[in-house]
C-alpha cells in the first residue's frame, strides 16, 4: 500500500516558487513560466486588443521584472495579479511611447517639402544675434533647460535671463538687428 504525498495547493506552490526566486533560483522562474505565461499573453492581448507579438514583449518585460524583484506572495491568485498588473503597466507604457513616437514623427515630418527651404530663415535669422544671445536660445530651446537652470548656471538672476530671451525673440520675430 502506497500513500502519495499530499500535492502542494495553489497557494503553496506560489510562495515556494517566489521565495526560490527571490534566492535566485532559475527553475522556479520556468516554473512560474510554465504554469502562468499563456494566462498572461492571452490578458494582455484581451486588455490591449494588440497581437501575440506585443503580448510577448510585454511578457518578456514582466518576467525580467519579475527575476529582478519578486513579490512576496502568500497565495496563487496574489502573483497572477501582480504578474497581470505589471505586464499591463509595461503594455500601457509602451502604447503611449508607440503613440509619443507617431506624434513627434508627424509633427516633424518634411510634408514633401525641401527641408533645407525651412532652415534658409532659420539661419538668417539667427545671422542678426551674437554668440551669447545663440548661446541662449540654444539652452531654452534646444536643450530645454528651464529658465531657472539657464540662471543658476550664467550666475544670473532668473528674471534677467527671461527678459533677455524675450529680447531676443521679439527682435528676430520683428526683423531688427542686433
Amino acid at each position: 500500500m502506497t500513500t502519495d504525498a499530499p500535492s502542494e495547493s495553489d497557494d503553496e506552490w506560489a510562495a515556494r516558487v517566489t521565495r526560490a526566486v527571490r534566492s535566485g533560483s532559475r527553475d522556479a522562474l520556468a516554473e512560474i513560466y510554465d504554469r502562468c505565461a499563456d494566462d498572461i499573453v492571452r490578458f494582455v492581448r484581451a486588455t490591449t486588443r494588440r497581437d501575440e507579438s506585443f503580448a510577448l514583449d510585454c511578457l518578456q518585460e514582466m518576467f525580467m521584472r519579475l527575476a529582478a524583484n519578486p513579490p512576496i506572495v502568500d497565495a496563487r491568485a496574489a502573483l497572477v495579479a501582480w504578474m497581470r498588473l505589471t505586464a499591463l503597466n509595461i503594455a500601457r507604457n509602451a502604447i503611449v511611447a508607440d503613440a509619443r513616437r507617431a506624434r513627434c514623427e508627424s509633427a516633424h515630418g518634411t510634408d514633401g517639402r525641401d527641408e533645407r527651404a525651412d532652415t534658409e530663415p532659420l539661419a538668417s535669422l539667427l545671422s542678426r544675434v551674437d554668440a551669447e544671445e545663440a548661446e541662449l536660445l540654444r539652452l531654452r530651446h534646444v536643450e530645454g533647460m528651464r529658465i531657472t537652470a539657464i540662471a543658476r548656471m550664467l550666475g544670473a538672476s532668473p528674471r534677467a535671463v527671461e527678459s533677455a530671451l524675450r529680447r531676443i525673440v521679439s527682435r528676430i520675430r520683428t526683423g531688427g538687428a542686433s
